[in-house]
């Protein structure tokens, strides 16, 4: 059994939780008063599936990046497929506890490890989000690298064989680089001075923003789940065992 208040604290220094955006829930979204863990499950969605693997694998904790509890709920009833995940978990002793924004712009976070993966060097904030920066990086490559070069060696390091592409052939070799995982298209007529924004989520009249540059929507999932490896690590110090689940996107390509 471990102290339950030190992982907490471990994960709320790494990614504090007053980075977290206003609109967000980060968090606890299950407490039960229970202080000892046993064993972790991090998901990146507390989903009903993720929660029985939680059961199924004995684990009495769950750390998820997105939040469990986001919409408002007008009644806990097994009727209503979106609380069905904080029924189960509440029925199982299962706590939940989620970081999510303050996760995806801290330092290390998920913007972070995705510009480290890409190999960008030089990266920064992009000046012109102002305060919508933090959760955003621009950085550039070592060397120019054609684009379609670029999106071969993407959809490795990203594990998936479906992205889509915004404005191209625009720029058919690129450099400078701007980073926003999960669903940043709203960001898109602020970016300038890029080759190419890579992020998730980006609906059509989004698309028609994207005017200077490429815009590379590789899926809000694909983009964050590179995130868990990293809390795992980081509870290493722990002796408590850290598993993380099975996830996949919810689309299917036809």
């Amino acid at each position: 059994m471990t102290d339950l208040n030190k992982i907490i604290e471990k994960i709320e220094k790494f990614a504090p939780p007053e980075l977290a955006s206003d609109w967000d829930n980060s968090g606890w979204q299950v407490y039960l008063g229970n202080n000892s863990v046993n064993k972790i499950l991090i998901a990146l969605t507390c989903t009903l599936d993720v929660v029985e693997q939680a059961i199924k694998n004995n684990c009495n904790l769950i750390i998820s990046h997105h939040p469990l509890i986001f919409e408002k709920i007008n009644k806990i009833s097994t009727e209503n497929n979106a609380v069905l995940p904080l029924i189960k978990a509440i029925q199982n002793n299962i706590q939940v506890y989620s970081a999510h924004t303050n996760l995806d712009s801290c330092k290390g976070g998920v913007a972070d490890k995705l510009a480290v993966l890409l190999g960008l060097k030089n990266i920064m904030f992009p000046d012109q989000l102002a305060e919508d920066s933090r959760f955003a990086r621009v950085g550039e490559l070592e060397k120019e690298k054609e684009l379609d070069i670029f999106i071969k060696e993407l959809k490795k390091i990203l594990k998936t064989h479906n992205i889509k592409l915004i404005n191209y052939p625009y720029n058919t070799k690129i450099k400078k680089i701007a980073v926003i995982p999960g669903g940043g298209a709203s960001f898109i007529p602020k970016l300038k001075d890029i080759d190419v924004l890579i992020t998730g989520d980006v609906k059509y009249h989004n698309a028609l923003d994207a005017k200077d540059f490429a815009v590379i929507d590789a899926g809000h999932f694909e983009t964050e789940r590179i995130v868990l490896p990293v809390l795992k690590e980081l509870l290493s110090e722990f002796s408590v065992e850290v598993l993380i689940a099975e996830e996949k996107s919810p689309w299917e390509i036809l």
